[in-house]
């Protein structure tokens, strides 16, 4: 699933499925640091042009995890 979420509220909705121990890839060039769900929930604000990337199936496989990436 992709989304594009545009303030840290929309963010919080779109992974509240997500445990916060959930990977995540954040691309090089996307300005900033995050390792986990729970990193990216902690997040001050959000860049508008980012997209979130992740299986609909959630956490329940190792293999799942968050990929940030600028929206294209």
């Amino acid at each position: 699933m992709r989304y594009r979420p545009a303030t840290m509220e929309e963010v919080r909705k779109c992974l509240d499925f997500c445990s916060a121990d959930m990977k995540v890839d954040v691309k090089s060039d996307v300005p900033l640091v995050a390792k986990t769900v729970g990193d990216l929930c902690s997040l001050s604000s959000w860049h508008p042009g980012l997209t979130l990337n992740f299986s609909s199936r959630g956490d329940r496989y190792p293999e799942s995890v968050v990929v940030v990436e600028r929206a294209s």
